[in-house]
């Protein structure tokens, strides 16, 4: 059962799936940020024939040219703002209005998400920000290898120190524990740099090593979260790619918004409706892109890697309604 209602500001006729009732969305006419109502509510009366908006739509088109430098994963440069009347609800784009009014902190408004809009405004964003993107990833990187030897070389001298192998063997299970958390704790940091490059704030790489507040919340949930992925694998796979794109938000509510760990994964299974096809599009697209990435000598990984990075707190600001880099910028007249 489908979901017809108008738009407040231009009378549109919208229609959506009724499992999208309670989320915000784009009017594809006018660029109006609209409540979804609940099935079966009456709708919105038409406006005053005295509104400024009635008949017209209520949207001027862009000036022509739109911002330089296309990206790969939409239309290039674009004259003119052009609805998609494929999929009315679409994030905001470059393109069209932004919000008049920003997401207040701590505010979370869950949102329709469009494959190209998404991974189009993180290409916007990493274009900006490839060096940080790929130095992050590096000095992750080489803080993990760098914990690895030292935790294994702690563990040879363990081995040479004593013939018992039982103890040799205990030592070599809490030393791969050790590397498991050190690279949890790390990952975290990680993540917390790249949301605020997706934000446009300021950061800076001693924040690699901020992710102690949440690290139980995010451990705790991330054994949940695998363990219900192995057992929707074990019942024919596809019950667990649901439910790898159900929960997929879990980790950045908690990171962002220090989530508990059934908070964090109940609001990530709410955000997902709607979005889990988008979801796994994006997968399916991020896996054809590292294929091609490989072929020149795998030198293309030194793009895509870190742009995968970014993409990911990129889908998270989006699905969850707050605006990303691009968007503020533009909002600011910047390029």
């Amino acid at each position: 059962m489908a979901i017809e209602f108008r738009c407040t500001k231009c009378n549109k006729l919208l229609r959506t799936a009724d499992d999208t009732a309670g989320k915000h969305a784009k009017c594809p006419e006018c660029g109006e940020i609209l409540l979804i109502p609940a099935a079966g509510a009456p709708p919105a009366p038409p406006p005053s024939p005295a509104s400024p908006f009635a008949g017209s739509g209520g949207f001027t088109p862009p000036p022509p040219g739109g911002p330089a430098g296309g990206s790969p994963f939409g239309a290039g440069e674009q004259p003119q703002y052009q609805p998609d009347t494929g999929n009315p609800y679409q994030s905001p784009s470059p393109y069209a209005p932004l919000p008049t009014m920003p997401v207040e902190a701590g505010e979370i408004r869950p949102t329709i998400i469009d494959l190209g809009d998404v991974m189009g405004r993180a290409w916007t964003i990493f274009k900006q920000e490839w060096g940080m993107c790929l130095g992050v990833l590096v000095v992750a990187f080489l803080c993990q290898f760098g914990a690895g030897m030292v935790i294994g070389l702690f563990t040879n001298v363990i081995a040479a120190m004593t013939r018992n192998r039982d103890i040799v063997a205990l030592f070599s299970v809490f030393s791969n524990i050790a590397s498991q958390l050190f690279s949890v704790w790390i990952g975290i940091g990680q993540a917390r740099i790249l949301l605020k490059i997706a934000r446009g704030q300021q950061t800076s790489m001693g924040e690699l090593f901020s992710g102690g507040p949440y690290f139980l919340g995010v451990l705790g949930a991330s054994i949940l979260f695998g363990l219900m992925v192995c057992v929707g694998i074990l019942l024919l796979i596809v019950p667990g790619i649901i439910v790898a794109l159900m929960f997929s938000q879990f980790y950045y509510l908690i990171i962002d918004r220090n989530m508990g760990i059934m908070d964090s994964l109940n609001t990530a299974k709410e955000l997902s409706n709607g979005n889990k096809m988008t979801l796994f599009m994006i997968q399916l697209v991020c896996m054809g892109i590292t294929i091609v990435a490989c072929i020149p000598c795998f030198l293309g990984l030194v793009v895509a890697i870190p742009y995968f990075a970014l993409l990911y707190p990129v889908i998270y600001l989006s699905i969850t309604g707050q605006p990303t880099a691009d968007q503020i910028r533009a909002r600011m007249g910047m390029q």
